[in-house]
């Protein structure tokens, strides 16, 4: 039986479903380390984003599979267009690269719903949201049904009606177990530091002594958890509090006063603690929006279900169920697991284009590092001296240039192989 856990509307007429924990710039530009952040979001030092442009162009992304490569876009990658240069030079393509200014994370989800109107993956911040257009204004309905404790799906309701089929929009990666049913435009408006309602909490953390000083303040808190809670307080009232709590907290060991402004993520989590579908509903932007919490990580599909003459009906993401299993599993190890670290390669493989004639596998630096190094075999001592020479990419792309490799990459550190006629043979 579907349960309601809140409204969603969308007057631009674009749904964005986000890990709203994630850094979304709404339509301010991510900007590199040397420039003012956005809220403090600072991306990689020197990141670009870039354009796919030459007559095979629309073949690029289906073709390279890689995560901040959708449609014709490139996003937050190095000013030399690395490692997608490289990548478009092994698989022969003709097209090329043309830098953009940096772009912003809702005209990110834009362009990309220009050319996929019916549901777009949209890159920001290691992960991906998913942007859908055609949305009716709303307000509308999110329900969810369980599987057990956990949502096996949650989907806006867009008309009644039967599903007569499914459209495939994407998946959307959460990192903090909660997604977002938001408009792409109204979420520009989220505010995670100033109180939307002019209002504040003070929280009171610690051990035994932290219940002392709470039992003995002029205004009575609430327990929540393992800590004492002063809630819609204002400004000034919230101040008196922390003034008069002070001379306590400096002899006390291990206890601490926190401010919480009532930003858009504090009301939330207000009512997704208190709620018992784990969701709540605020405005944000002049449009309200839904979060819930997830029973964990994962990238996790996304359809829209039609009715057979085409009207929308739902726009749905799935967290369970058999048929999503072996494409969950398949994102996971692409993005998160083992195809997601590092192969140190040479020049000679990565820009020259030539085949892999030797590799082995070393103990990773760090918990990045897969410890492949791959080599061409031409390679001279001097070669390999020069850093210049030294690149490196993900195990993922490392694949798509040559599928056999797909059956070494588990092999254990200190063993090594040699191209032959036939494939590789292990010579360690």
């Amino acid at each position: 039986m579907p349960e309601l856990l809140g409204t969603a509307s969308f007057p631009s007429g674009e749904l964005l479903l986000v890990d709203n924990q994630l850094e979304w710039t709404g339509a301010w530009p991510p900007l590199n380390e040397n420039d003012y952040a956005y809220e403090g979001v600072i991306a990689a030092a020197n990141a670009a984003d870039f354009e796919i442009v030459g007559p095979q162009a629309a073949e690029v992304a289906g073709a390279l599979n890689l995560s901040f490569l959708k449609g014709r876009y490139v996003f937050d990658v190095s000013e030399d267009g690395e490692p997608v240069v490289s990548a478009l030079a092994r698989a022969s393509l003709d097209a090329s690269l043309r830098p953009l200014p940096r772009m912003a994370h809702e005209t990110r989800a834009r362009v990309l719903l220009d050319d996929r109107p019916g549901g777009a993956e949209v890159p920001f911040d290691g992960a991906w949201a998913v942007a859908v257009r055609g949305m009716p204004a709303g307000p509308l309905r999110v329900l969810g049904e369980r599987d057990g404790e956990a949502w096996k799906s949650v989907w806006v309701q867009c008309a009644d009606g039967v599903v007569a089929s499914s459209a495939e929009c994407g998946h959307v990666l959460t990192k903090w177990e909660q997604l977002l049913f938001a408009d792409v435009q109204a979420l520009s408006g989220w505010n995670v530091h100033e109180a939307v309602d002019g209002l504040y909490d003070l929280l009171l953390m610690g051990l035994e002594e932290a219940d002392e000083i709470a039992a003995h303040a002029s205004v009575p808190p609430s327990r929540t958890g393992d800590s004492w809670r002063w809630s819609n307080l204002s400004f000034r009232e919230a101040r008196n509090l922390e003034e008069e709590l002070e001379p306590s907290l400096a002899t006390s060991w291990g206890s601490s006063v926190l401010l919480l402004a009532h930003n858009h993520h504090i009301l939330l989590r207000r009512q997704i603690e208190s709620s018992s579908t784990g969701s709540g509903t605020v405005e944000v932007g002049g449009a309200a929006v839904t979060s819930w919490d997830l029973a964990g990580n994962g990238a996790f599909p996304v359809y829209r279900d039609l009715a057979a003459d085409g009207t929308l009906l739902r726009v749905r993401v799935e967290f369970g169920g058999q048929e999503i299993v072996p494409a969950e599993r398949k994102y996971e190890r692409l993005w998160f697991g083992e195809m997601a670290k590092w192969v140190v390669a040479t020049g000679r493989v990565m820009h020259d284009g030539l085949p892999i004639g030797r590799l082995h596998r070393e103990t990773p630096k760090d918990e990045q590092d897969s410890g492949w190094r791959v080599f061409a075999g031409d390679e001279t001592p001097e070669y390999l001296d020069d850093r210049h020479n030294i690149w490196g990419m993900y195990l993922r792309e490392l694949l798509l240039g040559d599928r056999a490799l797909e059956q070494l990459v588990s092999e254990p550190v200190g063993t090594a192989f040699e191209r032959t006629g036939s494939g590789f043979a292990r010579v360690r």
